[in-house]
């Protein structure tokens, strides 16, 4: 008998480091208390919404090179690669996509426009090329956008990466273009809010993604580790320092010393996190910020914006935004647990079942490699 094709022979769920988990589900919470409070006027946590998703770039990129190292040198398996990844983002988006098409409808009273066009977009990510922001149905769904086409990339990434000239001059390039991307829009003159559509594209993650990468990479050859209450503390000096960061002025944390200082400060965080050894008791904790984290970041502007355009009338003729202040806070905390009671329940019921099922699918009718 011929042995395995190593392509096939491919372990069937990724290996999870807990460390990473935890700051996962942490950037999603810290996102959404960002929006939440935003859209209340409670305050602007400017730097934990940015570098929040920054952090995802990061784990993401982190992640997959420490689970796909050496796998995808074929046609085939890069094939397979990009079909696991629709099939975890996909189930959960789709859903959302067509519950933010009624909501819009709904409350403005016309279909959202060329929605043929944004249906097809939105079902195959192929909006994260050219201006996600405009053509993303989903609140938030643009940084999803962004990162599959950066999966379009990630099997030639995943080759600089092993290269040991290559992943540094590659590293250098995605830094320098990524910088003068954000000083060109971000930081140009007509202002942030001016620029947002213009920033919110691929150069402008691509060196935390690639980053991720190596640091993924890293992880795997020369694994470390720290007591959980280390990793306890990276975390809480993450939060002081984007808190003590925080600027008065949307864009600014992205600039000049500040954003040198973040950017080194995620890269750090993923790092340490990577190496935080979590006891078998806090691991059960750990896989739930993990599991809810994409559920959290895609629901919580479906049920706040359901709540305050369609059931708050009802109840009240004040604007949201100018309820008492304690009643804003618990509308807050009430957004993000039911969010986070809906994201566990998609997670178990809806999106890992579909995507077992169809990475069954593909491995039985086209040979793909089944990682989830």
């Amino acid at each position: 008998m011929s042995p395995p094709d190593p392509v096939i022979a491919t372990p069937r769920v990724m290996s999870r480091i807990w460390g990473w988990d935890i700051l996962r589900g942490l950037c999603a919470l810290a996102v959404a208390t960002y929006h939440l409070m935003e859209w209340q006027a409670l305050g602007s946590l400017h730097a934990f919404g940015s570098y929040g998703v920054y952090l995802f770039f990061v784990l993401s990129g982190a992640s997959l090179a420490y689970n796909y190292s050496g796998q995808l040198g074929r046609a085939r398996a890069a094939l397979g690669f990009l079909a696991t990844r629709w099939l975890r983002l996909a189930p959960l988006y789709v859903l959302v996509t067509f519950a933010c098409i009624v909501l819009y409808s709904l409350h403005f009273g016309v279909l959202v426009d060329q929605l043929p066009l944004r249906l097809l977009l939105n079902l195959t990510f192929a909006f994260g090329v050219h201006d996600p922001v405009v053509w993303a149905l989903p609140i938030g769904g643009w940084s999803l956008g962004i990162e599959f086409a950066y999966y379009l990339l990630f099997p030639w990434l995943l080759c600089a990466v092993a290269h040991p000239v290559t992943r540094w001059v590659l590293l250098a390039a995605l830094c320098g273009a990524q910088a003068s991307w954000i000083a060109s829009t971000a930081g140009s003159a007509a202002g942030y809010a001016a620029s947002q559509v213009a920033y919110h594209q691929l150069p402008a993650f691509g060196a935390y993604f690639f980053a991720g990468c190596l640091i993924g990479q890293w992880q795997r050859e020369t694994p470390q580790t720290l007591p959980v209450a280390v990793g306890a503390l990276v975390w809480l000096a993450l939060g002081g320092l984007l808190w003590g960061l925080n600027p008065v002025l949307p864009g600014n944390e992205l600039l000049g010393v500040r954003g040198l200082v973040l950017f080194g400060a995620c890269l750090a965080v993923v790092v340490l996190s990577g190496w935080t050894r979590v006891p078998q008791g806090l691991q059960p904790l750990a896989r739930w910020l993990g599991d809810i984290t994409y559920g959290t970041y895609l629901l919580h502007p479906v049920l706040f914006f359901g709540f305050t355009w369609f059931a708050l009338p009802v109840l009240t003729a004040t604007p949201v935004n100018e309820l008492a202040v304690s009643v804003r806070w618990a509308l807050l905390g009430s957004t993000l647990t039911v969010a986070c009671i809906a994201a566990a329940a998609s997670a178990r019921w809806l999106e890992s079942p579909l995507r077992h099922w169809g990475q069954q699918m593909l491995a039985r009718r086209l040979r793909f490699p089944v990682k989830g």
